[in-house]
């Protein structure tokens, strides 16, 4: 009987960790991370230090040593999960001395390797066979067709089948270059590449498609520099020892965000950035209300900045009624900053009700697969319970068929998620005329029974899972349970849970009610709701208006259904924020879940999410959207906001009052666009806003001048060695070089011989900056020889031609002590008994030199500098005089004691 009651205990333990989420881990072992690290000057004093998320333990360095590649560090973890992530701080990096990056155990091992100065975390460096690569002005050059097993590349030859770049259909050879999902076409000819051309790409904005290509076509393949190489596939590279290397990026979460010294640092180039601040301010001088954006790559903010004014507009109140929108007096505009809170509209989605769910799925605590019905509160989504109404009736204005669609039992979470539900897109609750008895209003965001039951009378314009149809009740919903689930309204579960543990201060729901002044944030449109009253609500029973606002929007929430009917609390909209934390947020995702020391939700949970999905497995490739997240398809026209520059791995969200997200993983890059472009005057009614008019309203040509700002220079060789070096004699111990300036050299190295095949000694103790050098210490009338290499990045070139030179002899020296005197006393510079005394301990110095005797040459040339210090006959000699012989008689006099 025990034995079977302990086998009974052992089942429900069991039967209990089944039930626990399946990212969950308790495998602990002693673990390990290997650290390879590389710099430039090959000295190492092994400052890393490694430790475990969410941990202040640190790692315990079991191997410190030095290979072919630079510092080796091992470091170990006991009791530590054999899939945990493992922080490492490189503390002697010269750039990034304070960053934290995560890298996650696999097996219980993690193997990276860093590059200084790089906040990249790569895989082991791929030689590329030197036999292959051709040089080409201080690059290295390989061919497409020698890079295919090294890179995973397919490739084809064929004409174009559109225009390309101005070349008629059939008329240019094109090479089409294939590396995961997304494609690259060379013109081989004009050296010209368009990066997943689409027929939108075709038709608008065509000067951001096509650019030049650093490559060359030659005897039949075609050769691409390293550095663009570096830039086309977001492969690191690594140039040593003659030698070049490719790196291919693993995932890394970057800690906390911080600011790039430069954009350069992170293979931006600053000149090309400043196109963005020229394409906005244009717009904004010639009327578009503002603009924020922020672009983030491999951890560092690389831009952030903000453009034009949060608000132009206002309705006069007079009489206590609101009077049409007026344009401001200029003085009254209300500038951007980054600082500047936007309205986010559907970016709300995945910011705030995505987290959420992507936050409860990763702890267990909800099921994507669970009916809507099943859940509490819910039981009233049935066919049954649905209510035909207003433009919402069976062939009515709103569009739903005749014949009724059916299924609402059997719509899951993820369905909605999908926005394959089949829900009406905007069942306009907030409007009399057109919702009829689904109408609904209410200012409570706690109180929800209301909404609820609305949206289970809400008919459905699809049979679930037969159409995409993008609807904002699907995350009403969604918010919805999250407030159910967590027991908490939704903005304060993840201002809570999400934003606060992220360090953010400026991302919130209703902003009026949590301390902010309007003046912080962006106006949206000029006379409420009403579309500068093109619109009405309708009228309730007795013949009033339906409550619509007629005011000039600015912090609260433009959507008509998330403040009419959700309290502005509402999972499809609602959520305000700043370009800083909206970096922050975007990160957060490339991150796999971990920000801040904290893991938000899992890795896996992340890519389960931005997944491609249609339920048909033979179109997934053309679908644009995830769970939630709206992606970049792979083979159709693509998601339009993703057009223009992003990989087709990116994915990311667009809002109605003109922001949007792109989060690349190829790039680790996300930006953030924030505009309020409804705040301007409507044109062509009911939605045709004056601010819909500026190209910066597509958002898309935004993003595309980001991607071209990407550089892709690159030396991948050691510079050439200077062309003429010259020397002279200066002294009798000094001979002055000089050489002409070498490309791409940032330092030069002297080396000095007595021969002219003899063997030469480097004599500069730390790297030359300039084009000059003196080698002092020199043996009077000596000859030596001289030989200058150029250093960069990458190496030291071979050395020059050698020059040569002698230092001056003694002899010489009292020459040229004898000629200054002659000089100085024909000019008047030397005269009276000066001249004589100096004339003849001159001569004295000279006969005892001759005669073998150094003391006595040397006493006698001390006493030439007595004489020219005396200062009763200091009115005998001017300063410039006295100054040309002082120096000549000290190098007399130190060549004579040698």
């Amino acid at each position: 009987m025990k034995r079977k009651g302990y086998f009974s205990l052992l089942t429900i333990i069991v039967l209990l960790l089944s039930m626990l989420p399946a990212a969950t881990s308790f495998a602990k072992t002693s673990t390990r991370l290997i650290v390879h690290y590389h710099n430039k000057t090959g000295i190492y004093k092994g400052n890393l230090e490694a430790f475990p998320l969410e941990s202040t333990a640190t790692g315990t360095v079991s191997e410190k040593t030095t290979d072919d590649y630079g510092l080796k560090m091992t470091f170990t973890f006991p009791d530590t999960r054999d899939n945990a992530y493992i922080g490492l701080v490189a503390k002697e990096d010269s750039k990034f001395p304070k960053d934290k990056r995560y890298v996650r155990l696999k097996n219980g091992t993690a193997e990276i390797w860093l590059l200084d100065g790089d906040p990249r975390v790569y895989n082991e460096p791929q030689l590329i066979d030197p036999s292959i690569i051709l040089k080409k002005d201080n690059k290295a050059y390989a061919a497409v067709e020698d890079l295919k097993d090294l890179l995973n590349l397919t490739y084809k030859y064929g004409k174009n089948t559109y225009k390309f770049d101005g070349a008629a259909v059939g008329t240019a050879d094109i090479l089409t270059i294939y590396h995961d999902r997304d494609y690259f076409e060379i013109n081989v000819n004009t050296n010209r590449i368009g990066s997943n051309v689409t027929s939108n790409m075709l038709n608008e904005y065509t000067e951001l498609v096509f650019n030049d290509v650093d490559g060359f076509k030659q005897n039949g393949n075609y050769y691409l520099s390293v550095g663009y190489i570096e830039r086309l596939f977001q492969v690191g590279s690594l140039a040593k020892d003659g030698q070049v290397f490719l790196m291919k990026q693993q995932d890394v979460a970057y800690d906390q965000l911080s600011y790039a010294k430069t954009p350069e640092e992170v293979g931006f180039s600053s000149e090309k950035l400043a196109k963005i601040d020229d394409y906005i301010n244009k717009q904004v001088q010639d009327g578009f209300p503002s603009a924020a954006v922020i672009v983030v790559k491999d951890g560092k903010i690389v831009k952030e900045s903000a453009y034009g004014y949060l608000k132009k507009y206002d309705t006069p109140l007079v009489d206590g009624q609101y009077q049409p929108a007026q344009l401001l007096p200029r003085s009254e505009w209300e500038p951007a900053t980054v600082n500047s809170l936007y309205d986010l509209a559907s970016n709300t989605k995945m910011y705030a009700t995505n987290y959420a769910i992507q936050q409860l799925v990763s702890e267990g605590k909800l099921d994507l697969d669970q009916p809507l019905c099943s859940f509490p509160g819910w039981e009233n989504y049935r066919d049954s319970y649905t209510v035909y109404t207003g433009k919402w009736t069976l062939g009515g204005p709103g569009g739903l068929n005749k014949t009724p669609r059916t299924g609402k039992e059997t719509v899951t979470i993820r369905d909605i998620l999908h926005h394959y539900g089949g829900l009406i897109p905007d069942p306009e609750y907030p409007n009399k005329t057109s919702a009829g008895a689904l109408w609904y209003q209410n200012n409570d965001p706690t109180n929800r029974a209301g909404i609820i039951d609305i949206i289970c009378k809400t008919p459905l314009m699809y049979t679930p899972r037969t159409t995409f149809a993008y609807s904002d009740v699907d995350f009403m919903i969604l918010g919805l349970l999250v407030e159910q689930i967590t027991g908490m309204p939704l903005d304060q579960y993840v201002e809570k849970n999400i934003y606060k543990k992220l360090g953010l201060t400026h991302t919130v729901f209703n902003p009026l009610q949590k301390g902010f002044a309007k003046s912080q944030i962006a106006a949206t449109e000029l006379n409420g709701n009403t579309r500068d009253g093109n619109i009405s609500f309708g009228q309730m029973e007795d013949g009033t208006p339906v409550n619509i606002r007629k005011y000039t929007l600015q912090g609260e929430v433009h959507d008509e259904k998330a403040f009419y009917s959700m309290g502005g609390v509402s999972g499809h909209a609602g959520l305000f924020s700043t370009v800083g934390d909206m970096g922050v947020l975007t990160q957060l995702m490339l991150n796999g879940g971990i920000y801040n020391g904290t893991q938000f939700f899992t890795k896996e949970v992340a890519d389960e999410f931005t997944t491609p999905y249609d339920p048909d497995p033979k179109k997934v490739d053309s679908s644009t959207i995830g769970l939630g997240w709206r992606v970049h398809s792979k083979s159709s026209s693509a998601y339009y906001y993703f057009n223009w520059g992003p990989s087709r791995s990116t994915y990311g969200h667009q809002g109605w009052t003109g922001t949007l997200t792109v989060i690349d993983p190829v790039y680790h890059m996300t930006i953030t666009i924030l505009t309020n472009l409804r705040h301007s005057p409507v044109v062509s009614p009911p939605n045709g806003f004056a601010g819909s008019n500026y190209p910066i309203a597509d958002l898309a040509p935004i993003s595309g001048l980001v991607y071209n700002a990407l550089n892709d220079e690159k030396l991948q060789y050691s510079p050439d060695a200077p062309a003429s070096v010259s020397a002279k004699g200066t002294g009798t111990r000094t001979i002055d070089l000089n050489w002409n300036s070498v490309n791409g050299a940032d330092s030069y190295n002297v080396y000095r011989s007595t021969s002219s095949d003899g063997s030469y000694e480097k004599i500069n103790v730390s790297p030359v900056t300039a084009n000059s050098f003196s080698d002092t210490g020199l043996q009077p009338g000596t000859k030596y020889f001289y030989k200058v290499t150029s250093i960069n990045s990458v190496g030291e070139s071979a050395p020059s031609t050698p020059a040569e030179a002698t230092t001056v002899s003694v002899p010489e020296v009292y020459d040229a002590i004898g000629q200054l005197i002659e000089k100085y006393s024909s000019t008047g510079d030397l005269n009276g008994s000066l001249e004589v005394q100096l004339t003849n301990s001159l001569k004295q110095s000279q006969d005892q030199y001759r005669k073998g005797h150094r003391a006595q040459a040397i006493k006698s040339a001390k006493d030439f500098l007595k004489h020219l210090e005396n200062q009763g006959l200091a009115d005998q000699i001017t300063a410039e005089a006295k100054r040309a012989l002082s120096n000549e008689i000290d190098i007399l006099i130190d060549a004579l004691m040698d």
